[in-house]
């Protein structure tokens, strides 16, 4: 079927949108008008007839394209043979495939309604084509490959808007669980290096480009995956019942059925699992990299397939140092208690650190919360403990009040749940030589601070001096909460979120707040002029 030249059409934009929906009704009326698809093609792909022209030429193609699926004009048998009737199937899938190209390239414009709109399209060509084909092949058939390109045009776009990534997880991967499983299954064929299409441009991009393109293209498909990912709420199910939500539905026939993919809850799991996995081992930039950490025991492990696929990438960010470690640690000790990950050397990291940047570092509160998780079993050995305890005191000596305020209440809980370590409170530092009995030595103290073995730092032998230097602290409330380690140890424990969001702010809006039950007495004298004798510029004036 020839294709004709674009018809004479008026420039102004509604009569633009007049002359589509009537080429439109002109398709949808009679085989014998497939060729006004050519003009609203044209129109579509006309950047000069203004969006609201554009928005109507794409929609319509939308519905013309969705009646031929229903029609089965787009879809080719395996008994059609050579005949008029083939090269008409032929002819509209050639136009129906540059229709998805042009609904792949509005993704890439900058207008992000324009990109929302192409989305929705194409989802729906993908689920009229997903039920045509299920139709003639018998079977259930999702239209991956299709999904796959639609997929990759939003992830590998730089103009990405949020409204159109914010529709994807929203509007599709939140709802239907199809979308979901091969948008997964997708982002870990994308990320592979193995996929061809993908690496093809992307090698060609780099060398004719010196590698920049490739760093955009990079840098563009992990920030958006990365943020839709974040957005998909709906967690892998665990029953074939919960799996009742389709884009493209399984026929009454099929329903039932194990051997479909999209019905399994384990393959949900695992394509979950893969893609993760995948979109880990790209160059991750420092936020992506401290955001997958902070939700790793939340909203991945729980879900994952085999969690200790996470054991390298876990145990790799825990050795980095930082506040790199720090966000590590939930995710690693999940691993370690839930699902026996073996590492020896937990506690020595632990240890590592605390340093002076513990009491300033944005997660501080975070860190906490998990080192009394840590520290809790009566098991640890009681010089693990002690160390620890020693370093946080020596620590608090030099912290903010903020910190402060977060160590005294971790000392002494720490040492309500081991009684062993009560020790360092009564001891006075400093031991004879000779006789080994203990005595009072100025500033002598075994505890060696560098030491990074807890076995041999000499913490056990030590003791809380720091703790009375707490409680002669600038900062009265500070000095008067140290004072309980004065007292005999009958109070319960603190409750640990009392104390791990204070601030110079909080402090001050505490202490301001405070009502004085006497006030202070003033000695100032009101003046009586502005200038008094014996003052500083009294020399200068003659009174």
């Amino acid at each position: 079927m020839s294709k004709r030249k674009h018809s004479s059409l008026k420039d102004d934009g509604s009569s633009l949108v007049e002359s589509v929906r009537r080429l439109e009704a002109g398709v949808l009326s009679s085989q014998n008008e497939m060729n006004n698809i050519v003009d609203i093609f044209n129109i579509a792909k006309a950047d000069s007839n203004g969006s609201e022209a554009v928005f109507a030429a794409l929609g319509s193609l939308g519905r013309v394209y969705a009646a031929l699926w229903t029609k089965g004009l787009l879809t080719r048998g395996k008994d059609d043979r050579e005949s008029a009737a083939v090269k008409v199937k032929d002819w509209l899938r050639e136009n129906y495939n540059q229709y998805i190209d042009l609904l792949r390239a509005t993704l890439q414009k900058p207008e992000a309604p324009m990109q929302v709109a192409a989305l929705k399209l194409l989802l729906q060509m993908i689920e009229k084509e997903g039920e045509s084909v299920s139709k003639l092949s018998g079977s259930y058939e999702f239209p991956n490959e299709s999904y796959l390109r639609a997929i990759e045009a939003v992830l590998d776009n730089s103009n990405a808007s949020e409204h159109l990534l914010r529709a994807l997880a929203d509007s599709y991967l939140n709802s239907y669980d199809d979308l979901r499983m091969y948008f997964y299954r997708d982002i870990a064929k994308i990320a592979s290096p193995d996929y061809d299409p993908f690496k093809k441009r992307r090698n060609g991009e780099k060398r004719e480009n010196g590698g920049s393109a490739l760093v955009e293209k990079v840098e563009a498909f992990v920030q958006n995956t990365f943020a839709v990912m974040s957005m998909v709420r709906v967690m892998p199910k665990r029953t074939a019942d919960q799996l009742d939500s389709l884009w493209v539905a399984v026929p009454q026939e099929l329903a039932g059925k194990t051997d479909i993919a999209v019905l399994s809850p384990k393959a949900h799991k695992k394509a979950f699992s893969e893609a993760w996995l995948a979109l880990m081992r790209q160059p991750l930039t420092a936020d992506i990299f401290k955001q997958i950490l902070q939700t790793m025991h939340k909203r991945i492990i729980p879900y994952m397939n085999d969690p200790r696929n996470l054991m390298d990438f876990l145990s790799n960010s825990y050795d980095a140092g930082g506040s790199v470690s720090l966000l590590a640690l939930n995710g690693l000790f999940t691993l370690i208690s839930e699902y026996n990950l073996n590492y020896p050397q937990f506690y020595e990291k632990l240890y590592a650190l605390l340093d002076r940047n513990l009491f300033h570092v944005k997660y501080r509160a975070r860190f906490f919360r998990l080192f009394e998780l840590f520290l809790g079993s009566s098991h640890l050995p009681s010089y693990l403990v002690a160390a620890f305890i020693k370093r946080i005191a020596r620590l608090s000596i030099s912290a903010p009040p903020s910190g402060a305020v977060i160590a005294i209440p971790v000392i002494y809980n720490l040492l309500k749940d081991h009684p062993k370590c009560m020790c360092l409170i009564h001891r006075t530092p400093g031991y004879d030589e000779e006789t080994g009995e203990e005595k009072v030595l100025s500033g002598n103290d075994p505890y060696l601070p560098l030491e990074p073995d807890l076995a041999k730092c000499m913490a056990i032998e030590s003791s809380l001096w720091e703790i009375e230097t707490l409680q002669n602290h600038y900062y009265p409330n500070i000095a008067t909460l140290a004072k309980i380690f004065s007292e005999p140890f009958h109070k319960p424990k603190f409750l640990l979120e009392d104390f791990l969001d204070h601030t110079y702010t909080t402090f001050f809006e505490s202490d301001s707040a405070r009502k004085l039950r006497k006030a202070p007495a003033l000695a100032a004298q009101p003046p009586v002029a502005l200038m008094r004798a014996g003052d500083a510029t009294s020399d200068f004036f003659v009174f």
